[in-house]
């Protein structure tokens, strides 16, 4: 459970005027899982080095140089600030067999490859579990997450929910994460305590979130055109 000093730093009700579907318990959640992926992204640019990724580096580097209650500051979005292949139905096709390890796609690239990397992956993907069967439509801005996807993991149960997290801990990486400029602005502001500034990066991943579901539900019916029109 966080403390009564988080629960100040994280503004759960400014988070609730951004997400105003969302429980307290859920925004709660959704914070725990940012701050995890925020050090995960930390830890794996110490990994890397400065040379092989610099765009890593620097968000590495302010993540490190923010303290405990900034660091929930610039957790507090209403979105999840990693990706786990939540836009790609392709990849979780395998789902609907007689067993979640049974059948799955090659997974991509990990991009994440430090010791901690299962255990943010296993909470990323038991969130969006719980948030899929919560409350589905919130779940998309949440996300990112396809139609399919989410019904494919809203189907799960918990062992494979977990079983999930363990074989495609590969599939977890940063939203966003050529777009350092986003990155870099709400780190500064959540180090500054500056709320408008992070309101406004917060308010911007939120368009792009909208964008990307918006792009994703043309492709659909451009894929599908009678599901577009209602079968008319």
């Amino acid at each position: 459970m966080l403390t009564n000093e988080v629960l100040v730093a994280l503004d759960l009700r400014a988070l609730s005027r951004a997400a105003s579907w969302l429980r307290r318990d859920m925004l709660e959640g959704l914070a725990e899982v940012n701050h995890r992926c925020l050090g995960l992204l930390s830890e794996q640019a110490v990994a890397l080095g400065p040379h092989s990724q610099p765009a890593l580096w620097q968000v590495g580097e302010l993540w490190r140089a923010l303290d405990e209650r900034s660091r929930w500051r610039a957790a507090a979005c209403p979105y999840l600030l990693v990706d786990a292949c939540f836009a790609e139905p392709q990849r979780w096709q395998w789902l609907s067999g007689t067993r979640v390890g049974e059948g799955h796609c090659a997974s991509p690239a990990s991009f994440f490859t430090v010791p901690q990397t299962t255990t943010v992956a296993r909470m990323v993907f038991v969130y969006a579990w719980s948030l899929v069967l919560s409350h589905s439509a919130g779940a998309r801005l949440v996300l990112g997450i396809h139609p399919q996807c989410a019904r494919l993991l809203g189907a799960c149960t918990v062992p494979q929910v977990h079983e999930l997290a363990e074989r495609n801990s590969g599939w977890l990486r940063p939203r966003w994460l050529k777009r350092v400029r986003l990155w870099r602005e709400m780190l500064v502001a959540a180090a500054a305590d500056d709320v408008v500034t992070l309101e406004r990066s917060r308010m911007q991943g939120l368009q792009m979130l909208a964008a990307e579901a918006w792009d994703l539900d043309q492709s659909r019916h451009r894929v599908c055109p009678t599901a577009a029109g209602g079968g008319h």
